[in-house]
């Protein structure tokens, strides 16, 4: 069973045929409202009311089942962006699905995902190759022109690959070819009379470039300072405070986060006009700054209006962002880059079962982290235990809102549990989730340090991470911060677990799990 933003009457005639495509295009309008633009806002508000997401059945007949192509379906999507789309919306389960993990229904989803993924690539390249090639038919939203339509999909392009296959490469290639087509287009060097669109399409795709820029540990093509952008910033139709300069701003520090790691991951001192213990100190200072301006845990409520919504989840992104970065700057000064994870996940190291002694960290580079770092061991520590903390509450507003949209039934009790239990959708567009792999392997790494302080009775060599502790009660307060890691932890993997049916993120979901097994065995 897939979900479909088609129809399954049957077009007989061309007038049909042009009502059916119409059809297909709103609905497709409307599952992106409801699944991508709370989390990656590309498109103006609607021109509509919001709908309850409703989305129409595919079910192979027994002559092409086991088939994949577009042929197969009543009528297909026709421009690059809304088939981009269509790639996120069919990885969703339909609501009326009663047994969305079974193997057929994930294979058919997954199927025509990639298919619609790949379908909308070549139609991307040929839209930039010729322009005129999209018509006014193909417009997706009223105020979209159909020749920006490939930018968008790259940009949809881009989160897909990440959140589905995990390719961080492809990611990073469909970002910075989607903000050189804007540049072509000169989306970037707009003044006040851009439409919203445009600001949209422009600073989309700048965000994903760094999110693609972050991940892969590399330069991004254009920063948000080059004076030859003049695009003004989105507007939301809301009250809450206006994300983006904060947004961004989070990502150009993350960039500089990376440099610092990269160096002092190689030993050795990057050129630069600052000493390295100012400049680190001057970079934690402002990311901290950075997730207090996006702190406050607004009382939103439940709202069925995409862009409130958009509005109040980018500033709690910034917040998970910012707090993400701060980990990474102090998270080899505080554990020494420990693997615990069996696959390669984000920037984390990973159990190499070939080269055992590969990743821990050496002496000269213990050495350099000691000579540059402005910040203890222990003051690391307690950096990387407040931000995973905060990460673990940031997602659980983000969740509740989430799950208050969707007809959501029940959790399991058991944290390992990998089954779906929800009518409606309640994750996410997980594009972010790094963050949570962050905060995990930061809470991880304390509960372990804290045990083994428990185990060699020396518990003193913990007494930073606990509050107030008194030689007399030290067990007990060493047991309570504990529990209160195993509930960050386990708020962290539910999260995880509400996007699973991104392949990406189910390989992420499954390496905390074993780990939080070893740790609190049932």
């Amino acid at each position: 069973m897939l979900r479909s933003a088609i129809t399954t009457s049957e077009v007989r005639m061309k007038s049909q045929a042009l009502f059916c495509e119409f059809t297909h295009r709103k609905k497709n309008l409307n599952g992106y409202y409801q699944i991508i633009h709370p989390y990656l806002p590309l498109l103006p508000p609607s021109t509509i009311s919001p709908q309850e997401d409703n989305p129409s059945i595919f079910q192979p007949s027994p002559e092409v089942a086991g088939t994949v192509k577009l042929s197969c379906l009543p009528y297909q999507p026709s421009s690059s962006f809304s088939l981009a789309v269509s790639a996120i919306l069919a990885l969703i389960p339909p609501p009326q699905d009663q047994d969305p993990a079974d193997p057929c229904s994930v294979w058919l989803r997954r199927s025509y995902a990639q298919l619609f993924a790949q379908t909308a690539l070549h139609k991307a390249e040929n839209e930039i190759e010729e322009p005129t090639a999209s018509t006014e038919e193909q417009r997706f939203h009223p105020q979209l022109s159909p020749k920006l339509h490939p930018i968008l999909a790259l940009v949809v392009l881009s989160v897909y690959d990440y959140c589905q296959h995990g390719n961080i490469s492809r990611m990073r290639m469909r970002a910075n070819q989607a903000v050189t087509t804007a540049m072509d287009y000169s989306i970037h060097c707009l003044n006040d009379t851009a439409s919203e669109a445009q600001r949209r399409i422009w600073w989309n795709a700048v965000f994903v470039m760094y999110q693609s820029t972050i991940l892969n540990a590399s330069p991004p093509v254009i920063t948000i300072n080059d004076p030859r952008i003049t695009t003004p910033y989105p507007s939301f139709q809301s009250h809450i405070p206006e994300p983006w300069s904060a947004l961004l701003r989070v990502n150009e520090a993350s960039v500089s986060v990376s440099e610092i790691v990269n160096s002092s991951a190689e030993g050795e001192n990057t050129p630069t006009r600052l000493d390295p213990r100012d400049q680190i100190h001057r970079l934690d200072s402002h990311l901290l700054t950075l997730a207090a301006e996006c702190d406050s845990e607004l009382g939103l409520g439940e709202t069925d209006e995409p862009d409130e919504l958009a509005a109040w989840n980018l500033g709690l992104i910034t917040n998970i962002l910012s707090h993400s970065a701060r980990i990474k700057l102090h998270r080899r000064r505080a554990f020494a880059e420990v693997p615990i994870f069996v696959q390669k996940h984000c920037d984390l190291a990973f159990v190499n079962t070939d080269e055992p002694f590969s990743q821990t960290e050496t002496p000269r580079v213990a050495s350099y982290l000691e000579s540059i770092f402005p910040f203890s061991v222990e003051e690391s520590s307690k950096v990387c235990l407040k931000s995973s903390l905060a990460i673990s509450r940031a997602f659980g507003h983000l969740n509740s809102l989430a799950l208050s949209q969707s007809n959501y039934l029940t959790m399991s009790n058991t944290i390992t549990d990998t089954s779906l239990h929800q009518k409606q959708y309640g994750g996410s567009l997980p594009y972010f989730k790094c963050a949570a792999m962050q905060a995990c392997y930061s809470l991880y790494m304390l509960v372990h340090h804290i045990r083994a302080a428990l185990s060699s009775k020396r518990l003193s060599i913990c007494y930073f991470l606990l509050n107030q502790p008194d030689p007399a009660t030290e067990v007990q307060d060493a047991k309570r911060p504990i529990e209160e890691l195993r509930n960050g932890i386990s708020g962290l993997i539910s999260s995880m677990k509400l996007d699973m049916v991104f392949d990406g993120i189910t390989a992420m979901t499954r390496d905390l799990d074993a780990v939080y097994l070893s740790l609190f065995p049932r």
